[in-house]
């Protein structure tokens, strides 16, 4: 039995393992990484501004913002550059009541990269 869901889910960049955002019901789900190819010279810190520049925009594509962040899953490679990464997302989230969050360490795709995180958001509706 296939159902059609194109009425109720919205995709942005469908691929051909996964999509890059998902909107269903005024809620998006999307993953985000540093700029690709990952450069394994870049610190933490470095690598988190660029995935947070990228994860910016891709909550304007949706029609969500960073106040619209409801929980943020972080992936680190190292726990080690944990307050590196902090220190950027505290001056992203500034001014804004953050999201739910939880970090952890994980094995990540590449050995060039050292931070990802999953993000969930409110949308605005159309």
């Amino acid at each position: 039995m296939n159902q059609d869901f194109s009425t109720i889910i919205e995709r942005f960049g469908i691929g051909k393992r996964g999509s890059l955002a998902v909107v269903h019901q005024g809620t998006g789900y999307f993953a985000c990484t540093p700029q690709a190819p990952y450069d394994g010279s870049l610190s933490t810190a470095d690598q988190t501004r660029q995935l947070l520049a990228k994860a910016e925009a891709r909550l304007a594509e949706i029609g969500s913002a960073r106040e619209g962040l409801l929980f943020c899953a972080i992936m680190l490679a190292d726990m080690g550059d944990y307050a590196a990464m902090n220190e950027v997302w505290d001056e992203w989230v500034a001014g804004i009541a953050p999201p739910a969050r939880a970090c952890f360490e994980a094995r990540l795709a590449s050995p060039d990269l050292k931070v990802e995180m999953i993000m969930v958001c409110a949308v605005k509706p159309a």
